[in-house]
């Protein structure tokens, strides 16, 4: 079984289009897409950069992603 670090580095990887180990807010939206109708809301993604983003250069680099999702925090109750 994969751990959650690795779930999210995955997951990561997945959503990091170009591969520039930076996701934007368009790679963002784009994996949401993906989701159809059970996605997040807009205002729920920028809610997720913003408390992603803590370097405050607008993308989510690796550590800030698994940061943030790999302890299962992204995840509604």
């Amino acid at each position: 079984m994969a751990s959650a670090r690795e779930a999210a580095e995955a997951e990561f990887r997945r959503f990091d289009t170009d591969g520039d180990g930076l996701l934007t807010a368009a790679e963002i939206r784009k994996a949401n897409e993906a989701l159809g109708g059970q996605g997040a809301s807009e205002s729920e993604i920028e809610a997720f950069i913003k408390s992603a983003d803590r370097d405050g250069d607008g993308t989510i680099g690796l550590e800030e992603f698994v940061g943030l999702v790999g302890h299962g925090r992204h995840e509604k109750a």
